[in-house]
């Protein structure tokens, strides 16, 4: 439920916008790096949408980007209004808050065990702590612009700290 002066469809769309721009930047850098620009994209896409079990490389192949591009962005799309609506519950629940914290452990550990099951015979291209950045990097670009709109969660947070029984100070 949104609270007064906060929009949780807009403030979804923008954080999950910045989740995904943030790790799209991220494997843009590594893949320029490399010498090998928009490659991460492609091969997702020909391996996750397209089921390809040896994914070409070069040249990127636009279609597995494009794919790929909008799943990517619709799935963080769909994370971000669903983190948003747990940062509206945070405000009053000591219990969202604490979920707050899981959600966070949760997301880095499911991708970091997503890249480990389907990419194996990938997994040189996509070196696990190359996953944990990107993720990180996407919850804190999530998380500065969401504590940014909820200043009372730091209150909340102060009032009543993580494993405190609600309603008890």
């Amino acid at each position: 439920m949104p609270r007064q002066g906060h929009s949780l469809l807009r403030e979804g769309l923008v954080a999950g916008g910045l989740g995904a721009a943030a790790v799209a930047v991220w494997f843009l850098i590594t893949d320029f790096a490399q010498g090998r620009p928009l490659s991460t994209p492609s091969i997702l896409g020909q391996v996750v949408l397209f089921g390809i079990t040896d994914p070409a490389v070069s040249p990127v192949q636009t279609g597995p980007l494009i794919a790929y591009t909008l799943l990517h962005v619709g799935a963080f799309i769909l994370f971000g209004i669903a983190v948003t609506h747990l940062f509206h519950l945070a405000m009053t629940s000591a219990l969202a808050r604490f979920a707050l914290v899981a959600v966070g452990v949760v997301f880095e550990l499911f991708f970091f065990m997503l890249t480990f099951m389907l990419f194996a015979g990938t997994s040189y291209l996509f070196p696990w702590w190359s996953v944990l950045v990107a993720n990180t990097l996407a919850l804190l670009a999530m998380g500065y612009y969401l504590v940014g709109r909820h200043q009372g969660l730091r209150h909340s947070f102060r009032q009543e700290p993580l494993g405190a029984e609600e309603g008890t100070r």
